[in-house]
């Protein structure tokens, strides 16, 4: 199956949601898409916390080669998990009919436990809703929840459009993430790895506490090829108490970060810009 689909370790970041969330606004109104944030939710007070939160919430994990091995020594950022994510779907080979229902994925993406679901494909198109059921993608790496993916592309172009959205628990030595009702959308073009992310709301729950919600207040504009690659945009990350974190990405790849604590006035970081936080 061609499985076109571009989502990279670029642009792929944290999705994820507590809440069903619909398209983000680029709006700075300091909502999330309809996220919420969790009970336990960090309290952004001071620079370290807005430094790493942002880090924890769209950085680049440095553990992840491939999509069946995991550094078990080196924490996984939620970034690193959608990148297993798709990497498992993308490199599956089921050798299926253009309409497949109830496809047994589980030899391709799990090394116990199932997952399953239907794709569907043409010249131009592709798209899958696949359930995950304790699918161990890699050592004590579990995947529980379902995801729906689709791509068009143009063969004559190079055009896409990519979107995702789904619902996961993922459990990695014993913790475990709520990592639910994701929505993104990007577009770009595959010859020359320039793109647009214009869709990024999650809320993430860990179960050791310490969760935020996070959205686009502008989108996310880059290259696929280039390291560092995002060239302008900006996250906004909110915790306890309305505390809020900021990442504003600069034309070589930084980002200016900033926080408040809930009065609405941010404040830069200690160590902005931090240096190339998405690969």
């Amino acid at each position: 199956m061609n499985k076109y689909l571009t989502i990279s370790a670029s642009t792929v970041l944290l999705f994820v949601g507590l809440l069903s969330i619909t398209g983000c606004s680029s709006s700075d109104d300091g909502g999330s898409g309809g996220a919420v944030v969790p009970s336990d939710a960090v309290l952004i007070n001071d620079s370290a916390t807005a430094e790493e939160t942002l880090i924890a919430a769209i950085g680049t994990g440095e553990l992840i080669t491939s999509a069946f091995g995991v550094e078990a020594s080196t924490p996984l950022t939620a970034k690193d998990i959608i990148d297993i994510v798709f990497d498992k779907v993308k490199g599956s080979d089921q050798n299926s009919p253009d309409v497949a229902i109830g496809v047994d994925l589980s030899s391709d993406i799990c090394m116990t436990g199932t997952a399953s679901g239907d794709e569907s494909e043409t010249d131009t198109s592709y798209s899958a809703s696949i359930t995950f059921n304790a699918c161990e993608v890699s050592y004590d790496l579990f995947f529980t929840g379902s995801l729906t993916l689709s791509s068009t592309w143009s063969n004559e172009t190079s055009d896409y459009t990519d979107n995702a959205s789904g619902n996961l628990t993922v459990t990695y030595n014993n913790d475990s993430i709520g990592f639910n009702g994701f929505n993104f959308a990007k577009n770009g073009n595959q010859s020359s790895g320039d793109y647009t992310i214009t869709t990024f709301t999650y809320a993430i729950d860990p179960s050791t506490g310490g969760g935020f919600t996070g959205q686009l207040t502008q989108p996310l504009v880059g290259n696929d090829y280039v390291s560092c690659g995002v060239t302008s945009g900006q996250v906004l990350v909110t915790g306890a108490e309305g505390s809020q974190a900021r990442a504003t990405f600069n034309t070589d790849g930084s980002a200016k970060s900033e926080y408040h604590s809930g009065d609405g006035n941010f404040i830069e970081t200690d160590n902005s810009p931090l240096s190339c936080l998405i690969y």
